[in-house]
């Protein structure tokens, strides 16, 4: 299933290892094209242990220009965590990247400022 969405160029977890080159296959896991259902319990326990211990590394970076996220900001201990208002400066308010506050790719960050921001704004 992953092999339908997943990038032709990414490895295939455990491929090496169970000594085949698909996802779907019997070693792996549910056959492709039989519902899930009727897969036994140790392929389908096999296929998570698989997944589960599937690491990807990648192969270099496009540098800091592309950068997604960066580390430093303003110390989360001198701000309120309800208001985040900064501690030694009254109605300075300090939100998102602005905050040492470091999240996953994938949307984390803009949640942790818009969060970070209604907080501020309700305080406010």
């Amino acid at each position: 299933m992953l092999g339908e969405i997943l990038p032709q160029r990414l490895p295939r977890p455990g491929a090496a290892a169970a000594g085949v080159t698909a996802l779907g296959s019997q070693a792996l896991g549910p056959q492709p094209g039989r519902p899930i259902a009727e897969s036994p319990d140790r392929a389908l326990i096999a296929l998570a242990g698989t997944l589960k211990s599937w690491r990807v590394t990648p192969s270099g970076s496009e540098g800091f220009g592309r950068a997604e996220v960066t580390r430093g900001g303003i110390d989360t201990s001198g701000l309120s965590s309800r208001t985040m208002q900064a501690n030694e400066v009254p109605g300075l308010y300090v939100i998102g990247e602005a905050v040492d506050v470091t999240g996953w790719l994938g949307g984390y960050n803009f949640q942790w400022a818009w969060s970070s921001g209604f907080c501020a704004g309700e305080a406010a």
